[in-house]
């Protein structure tokens, strides 16, 4: 018999508006810093286009990546873990439910600055039997994809059901 759940990760709806508003700040930034003829206040004004302008570029690249949907498959002893963005399988993963002893909600890895502003963020641990180390459920190349806290409860009670 095959279960299904599917949750997507956190992601916010203001991603596009953070990439047009910095790379729109960042124009007008960058004609401040052409037209000003003070070196300081003209590397002031550099400073900031390009802060602006990089912020535009790693969300523009969070927009073309999408949101992660992750489809989870409970058959016969076998959890399957599929994850999709923009309609296209990007990651699938197989575990045996007799590899996993026991399983958590946690915090994300303190990897960047984000992490240590949004604390809110969570994700899946678990152990396996021979290990007594504890890994990342939900990681895709060595990113661990970000869930709500409900979304991470949801998925480790629909795991330990079974």
């Amino acid at each position: 018999m095959k279960d299904k759940l599917i949750i997507k990760e956190k992601y916010s709806k203001f991603w596009p508006v953070i990439t047009s508003i910095s790379l729109i700040s960042a124009i007008i930034a960058f004609y401040f810093y052409w037209t000003v003829s003070d070196v300081l206040i003209e590397g002031y004004w550099r400073l900031a286009a390009f802060i602006l302008f990089s912020i535009g570029v790693l969300s523009l690249f969070k927009l073309k990546d999408g949101q992660i949907e992750i489809i989870t498959i409970l058959d016969d002893g076998v959890i399957e873990f599929q994850y999709r963005s923009r309609n296209k399988i990007i990651h699938i993963e197989e575990w045996s439910e007799n590899d996993i002893v026991s399983i958590k909600v946690d915090e994300m890895p303190n990897r960047s600055l984000y992490n240590d502003l949004i604390k809110g963020d969570r994700c899946l641990r678990f152990r396996r039997t021979n290990q007594s180390d504890w890994n990342y459920l939900n990681s895709i190349n060595g990113r661990v994809v970000p869930l709500s806290q409900r979304n991470a409860d949801e998925l480790m009670l629909f795991l330990k059901k079974e």
